[in-house]
């Protein structure tokens, strides 16, 4: 007879994380309420989507405008660790999307220059808190020594190899690495 184990509950988030989420949602739906409450439901909801269209608008511009100014920064020799320009108007941007007038609120102070210094503190403890990520491996440097002048047919690799005329070869394309048989 086996004994099967109960399932285990799947891990919850930080209580920070539950707590600040909480915060959240209670601000937004008080905001949300009070400009209903002081202006009317109908120019509340116009508001609310408003913002949201004008956030698309502004990913579109300040992220392409964002995206030229980091392809010049490391095509001139930048060091890409460092702060790209724009990224704080690009989430600003990103955050006028989001549905909810508290983060309308921030994605307009992440917008404008002379407010941006209020989140810098926390995009630098996020940057210094966020891992480093490697990607591939080890990196073999070499050479070709010899190039070989025939194609073997993968379909059938005991036939003999095909050779190549020199006037039907393409030296612009792609060679294959293989060392073969």
């Amino acid at each position: 007879m086996t004994h099967q184990q109960p399932p285990q509950a799947p891990k919850r988030a930080p209580f920070a994380l539950r707590l600040a989420l909480a915060v959240w949602l209670v601000s937004e739906a008080a905001a949300f309420f009070g400009l209903a409450y002081l202006i009317g439901i109908g120019y509340t909801l116009m508001v609310f989507i408003g913002t949201t269209f004008i956030g698309i608008l502004l990913i579109q511009y300040v992220g392409a405008k964002s995206f030229r100014a980091a392809r010049d920064y490391l095509n001139s020799g930048g060091d890409p660790s460092r702060e790209l320009p724009n990224g704080y108007a690009l989430a600003g941007a990103f955050c006028l999307i989001i549905p909810g007038f508290v983060t309308d609120l921030a994605g307009l102070l992440l917008l404008f220059p002379p407010t941006r210094f209020i989140f810098r503190g926390l995009g630098r403890w996020i940057a210094a808190r966020t891992p480093v990520m490697r990607f591939g491996g080890d990196v073999i440097d070499g050479e070709v020594v010899e190039e070989r002048d025939y194609v073997a047919n993968p379909d059938f690799p005991d036939d003999e190899p095909k050779k190549y005329d020199n006037g039907s070869r393409n030296d612009n394309g792609p060679r294959s690495i293989d060392q073969g048989p």
